[in-house]
């Protein structure tokens, strides 16, 4: 498809977490789907690499890298867009920090630091996206399957994640008459670097993982990336406040107790 045709031609969209994953795989499909793009990952490396691989497709791109727990790093996305683009029509707020520990196991800092990445840049995200859309536009926030349901070891990424739900949907009502659309897509497992050494550690592998997946698979980065574009373009021009689960059947499923994976 040539960039000039497709579904968000002539935009212009900031992803957050753009490095590597879901971020850099939002990046591709949004740069391929016509958009110029300003990726921002707190390795500056990376961002300059995800920035790169676009322009050699023939893409626009450009890198910004800091931490989304400061806002400081939200307002120099926003004006990098504005300044090269002159407009800001899309943003994702896909960076986060998982952590990883039981509830009691989580100290002060620990617990602070997933909070402020996950969930307070996620806000600090949409407040400066909405503030540079006067006449609209629509933002992404990513959650996670961990926001809908409890999974051992993730009390304070599920605990963020959850409130990536509730932020979204509280904005997309906020500001719906402003003609800003706010939508969420909560992933299940994703084929990424960072779920690689959970997954190595569960019973039986990644074959033993999967085999719980009612699709028998792990997720793609590149299907997440398809659905974050078509949130962000007309198509979905009258969804708003939803919370979409990707996550190949996990959450339809009874969770009861059953003598095999099957």
């Amino acid at each position: 498809m040539s960039p000039a045709a497709g579904i968000l031609a002539g935009g212009a969209v900031v992803i957050t977490g753009a490095g590597s994953g879901i971020g850099q795989a939002t990046a591709r499909v949004c740069a391929r789907e016509g958009a110029a793009l300003v990726v921002g990952d707190l390795d500056a490396a990376r961002a300059a690499e995800t920035a790169q691989g676009i322009a050699r497709a023939g893409g626009r791109a450009v890198p910004i890298a800091g931490d989304v727990a400061d806002s400081a790093t939200h307002a120099a996305l926003a004006e990098a867009c504005l300044a090269e683009f002159g407009t800001l029509s899309g943003w994702v707020n896909n960076a986060a920090f998982a952590g990883g520990s039981a509830l009691v196991d989580t100290d002060d800092e620990a617990w602070q630091r997933v909070q402020a990445v996950t969930l307070g840049g996620t806000f600090q995200g949409c407040r400066r996206a909405i503030a540079a859309m006067p006449g609209g536009g629509a933002i992404v926030n990513i959650a996670s399957g961990a926001g809908l349901g409890a999974e051992p070891g993730l009390s304070a990424y599920g605990a963020a994640k959850a409130g990536v739900i509730a932020l979204t949907r509280s904005a997309a009502v906020e500001y719906a008459a402003q003609g800003v659309r706010v939508n969420c897509l909560a992933p299940g497992p994703i084929d990424t670097p960072g779920l690689a050494g959970w997954v190595d550690a569960f019973p039986g592998g990644r074959a033993g993982f999967e085999a719980q997946i009612p699709q028998r698979r792990l997720g793609r980065p590149e299907e997440m990336a398809e659905t974050i574009a078509f949130l962000l373009s007309s198509r979905a021009s009258y969804i708003n406040g939803a919370v979409l689960v990707a996550d190949g059947g996990i959450h339809a499923r009874l969770a009861s107790p059953r003598p095999d994976p099957s």
